[in-house]
């Protein structure tokens, strides 16, 4: 079936800036959830993803309680409990490049994910004999108490990521086959995508997965740092063995200008889908084997001026001013992306009481390989059964998905009121099942 005569309105409230799109919005008061009891009564009272975003002329608002739509622990060895934190971070419409002298990512959030949760760097928060100058490495140090999300909980309950967030870009739709998808935003504003990128810089060339410029030194002592520096005795890092090997810290890593195609920020100045003509633009990096890749979010410094607001202790509870307006467009989001039933597709922003259809198509369906399949409207498509929106312009719809589409992308997209002037279509959504 092909959906036909409607109007095409735009989802994206005019003015509005174009960043605010791709937080994911809760729209249907989904929970936190977790496969562990404990975990998962504590949680599960908890509004995931983000609960509101507005914009002013000058920043955007995003406002969460810090819990994903992802199921999240158990985190082995972790004795902290991931708890509502009332996050509201502020970030920049314009960002621009720090000119000078850069600022240094410090410990805890350095940006927010799109689901509202906070990013950390590479740090955790403990320095070889407390000197200062041998920075552990969360991944190594931490890494088993992450997740599967690539997440866990600090002290007092701040749930984060330190590396690519695995859970949340596989609720992206992340694939091999497509441009990544914004993953988050620095606190300079500039924002954070999956591995995948053009091979070009101008936007042109196939997908390929981009890497960092940093790499593991070769050194057989930490008697130096990175920047040649030759340290006193009393400042040597610990010896080099099993107990303590290369990439256990920081500064065991050096970077190399031009060895790929990442700078020092874990950056570059790209096109992007979002950005067709051109932004400073953050990757999450992968080696090889799929494994995370130093360092791994954004670089030891940020690119551009940061937004001071949402640092430190106090920071990251920024609430917009009254005269802040609301962004809630016509979209859609889907619950949970496993096979086996139990999902939902959650419906925002509609008309009040309108009729509302879903459609979706499948990655590589007759020959279908654009990522906005569904929004083209120009090829055949799967029509779901309409619902009613209520008054606040919001519905559900229960899908089942089909275990022979396990991995398969799927791209979906609503349209209300079909067939009439007053239809409009919704953002369109692209997820992965899993």
């Amino acid at each position: 079936m092909i959906i036909s005569s409607i109007v095409l309105l735009s989802a994206l409230a005019q003015g509005s800036p174009v960043q605010i799109e791709a937080f994911k919005r809760n729209l249907d008061g989904s929970t936190g959830q977790s496969t562990s009891s404990s975990i998962h009564a504590s949680i599960s009272q908890i509004e995931a993803d983000v609960q509101r975003t507005s914009y002013t002329p000058v920043h955007i608002f995003v406002q969460s309680e810090g819990i994903p739509s992802h199921a999240i622990g158990p985190w082995p060895g972790n004795p902290n409990m991931a708890t509502d934190r009332g996050w509201s971070f502020l970030l920049p419409i314009n960002p621009i490049e720090q000119t000078g002298a850069k600022t240094a990512t410090g410990l805890g959030a350095i940006g927010v994910m799109i689901n509202g949760v906070p990013m950390f760097n590479a740090k955790d928060a403990r320095t070889y004999q407390n000197r200062g100058v041998w920075f552990q490495n969360a991944i190594y140090w931490e890494g088993s108490s992450m997740d599967t999300g690539m997440g866990h909980p600090a002290p007092g309950g701040n749930y984060h990521y330190h590396q690519i967030p695995d859970s949340l870009v596989t609720q992206t739709g992340d694939t091999p086959q497509y441009h990544s998808s914004i993953i988050g935003f620095a606190f300079d504003g500039f924002p954070v995508y999956g591995p995948y990128a053009y091979a070009n810089a101008n936007g042109t060339g196939p997908i390929m997965r981009v890497e960092s410029s940093y790499r593991l030194r070769n050194i057989t002592d930490r008697h130096t740092l990175p920047d040649g520096t030759v340290l006193s005795q009393s400042d040597w890092g610990p010896a080099i063995n099993s107990n303590f090997p290369l990439g256990a810290y920081n500064e065991d890593y050096e970077y190399v200008a031009n060895l790929s195609q990442l700078n020092e920020f874990n950056g570059r100045f790209c096109a992007t889908p979002e950005y067709p003509q051109g932004t400073f633009a953050y990757f999450a990096t992968r080696d090889a084997n799929g494994q995370a890749s130093y360092p791994y979010l954004v670089g030891p410094e940020y690119y551009g001026v940061v937004e001071t607001g949402n640092l430190g202790p106090g920071g990251g509870h920024m609430p917009p001013p009254p005269s802040a307006t609301d962004y809630a467009p016509f979209e859609i989001g889907l619950s949970q992306s496993t096979t086996g039933g139990g999902s939902q597709v959650a419906i925002g922003g509609a008309p009040s009481n309108s009729t509302v259809q879903l459609a979706y198509s499948l990655s590589g369906m007759n020959g279908i390989q654009s990522p906005y399949g569904v929004a083209a409207l120009s090829m055949p498509v799967v029509i779901l059964p309409a619902v009613q929106s209520n008054s606040l312009g919001r519905a559900t719809m229960p899908v089942s998905i089909n275990p022979s589409m396990a991995g398969i992308t799927v791209y979906m997209q609503a349209v209300s009121n079909p067939g009439t002037a007053t239809g409009m279509l919704s953002l369109p959504e692209r997820i992965t099942v899993l």
